[in-house]
């Protein structure tokens, strides 16, 4: 299996979906907290089916058990607002977030969302993939699925 990942901000709407098509991509599955904020722009889950679907013939679901709770995201974004250099925030934050992931069901979950599909790619905000979750949540899936993943950060 081929699983990409990809973060829209920052990208215009004509690079994202021509990066998707690109890739083969088959299936979108949203890692986002908030996905309907008006922050999305082009991406907010109302609107991203119907586009995805239209544009590039590619299937969308929001799996919100592959997000941080908000009370870690609320911790790790304070302590960034106080010091945006912190060295300690992303190494905290990961520790507490594969901890969040190894009590859900994470492998059952993408298992299910890929029964159809052999290079899903899972969609954030983050432009680049070293300080998101969806990272983890790729990394983490590729340690723990029964299956062999190349992951590839669009």
């Amino acid at each position: 299996m081929h699983l990409f990942t990809i973060g829209f901000s920052g990208k215009s709407s004509q690079r994202f979906f021509t990066t998707l098509q690109a890739a083969g991509v088959c299936k979108v599955i949203d890692v986002r907290r908030s996905n309907n904020t008006l922050y999305c722009g082009f991406t907010r889950a109302r609107d991203l089916p119907f586009l995805l679907e239209r544009i590039c013939d590619i299937q969308y679901v929001a799996e919100p058990e592959f997000s941080p709770s908000l009370e870690l995201l609320r911790d790790y974004q304070a302590r960034l607002k106080h010091d945006k250099k912190n060295p300690a925030a992303w190494p905290e934050y990961t520790t507490r977030f594969l901890q969040e992931l190894s009590s859900r069901p994470i492998v059952d979950l993408f298992e299910r969302h890929t029964a159809d599909c052999e290079t899903p790619c899972l969609l954030c905000t983050e432009p680049t993939p070293e300080h998101c979750h969806r990272r983890l949540v790729a990394e983490y899936i590729k340690e723990h699925a029964k299956k062999d993943i190349r992951i590839e950060h669009l």
